[in-house]
């Protein structure tokens, strides 16, 4: 019997409450360079997504909708009243939060989402991503196609992979329970921001760019759909901008996430 929690949340800091919603394939530590700075002036909640990391596994054939429902009761367990929440998503996770927003309401008071997920569902038949299965019990060829999807899909220099990138994505993959692009793919981006009153950050790596995510594209979507959005390209960096260049996200976060609320 999985005795794991539904979504398992690690929490560091205080001040005002911050929530992570981290990418797909991912846990908790897609933020493990943003954590530190952003705990600095928040209380930071970095969670494990159902079917993620260390959370309890969930059946392979929930519909995204049902996904997205599981995990606003688990929220609302982890944060339950009206408490203020600032929410922060990236990739799939953004897909998350932003409709975790749309269903919190006015207890969001800030949401950054970095290189969100969430459009309508898009062709990957140009997208040359490795199969973890080719490995086997071979764990240097595993890392080996970790660094190769790392490349393609998260990351635009090679020198941001060392070892614990690796670490950080072996652990990653090695505990997906879940298919992210049922949420990733989903289409609820658009349709949830457009019925937020809450202000929204952008941010997109100016390498995060390509026929299967064409930012321009993404971008100007966004930017019809939301009241009150800011959009800063992360320079030296691909998808995973939070890591590959976390000093200037931290920045952008932080400019952001401190503002005093508009009442």
């Amino acid at each position: 019997m999985d005795t794991a929690p539904v979504m398992a949340v690690r929490t560091w800091g205080s001040g005002p409450d911050l929530v992570l919603f981290h990418g797909g394939m991912g846990c908790w530590q897609h933020w493990s360079r943003n954590i530190e700075a952003l705990a600095a002036h928040f209380t930071v909640h970095a969670l494990d997504h159902p079917g993620y990391g260390a959370s309890a596994a969930v059946s392979r054939e929930m519909t995204g909708p049902a996904y997205l429902d599981l995990v606003y009761s688990a929220l609302f367990a982890l944060f339950p009243g009206d408490t203020p929440l600032r929410l922060a998503g990236f990739s799939f996770g953004g897909a998350i939060a932003t409709h975790m927003a749309q269903r919190l309401g006015v207890r969001v008071t800030h949401l950054c989402l970095i290189s969100p997920g969430g459009f309508p569902p898009r062709n990957y038949a140009d997208r040359p991503t490795r199969s973890y299965r080719e490995a086997g019990d071979d764990a240097a060829l595993f890392r080996e196609i970790c660094r190769h999807n790392l490349l393609l899909n998260m990351l635009s220099d090679p020198a941001s992979i060392t070892a614990d990138t690796l670490d950080i994505q072996e652990y990653c993959v090695r505990h997906t329970r879940f298919n992210s692009r049922k949420v990733s793919g989903g289409g609820t981006l658009l349709p949830d921001l457009a019925q937020l009153t809450c202000p929204v950050q952008l941010l997109w790596g100016e390498r995060d760019d390509a026929p299967y995510r064409p930012a321009e594209l993404l971008i100007g979507r966004i930017r019809d759909a939301v009241r009150q959005l800011e959009v800063q390209r992360i320079p030296q960096a691909g998808h995973w901008s939070a890591y590959e260049n976390a000093p200037e996200v931290n920045r952008q976060m932080l400019d952001f996430l401190r503002r005093v609320p508009v009442a």
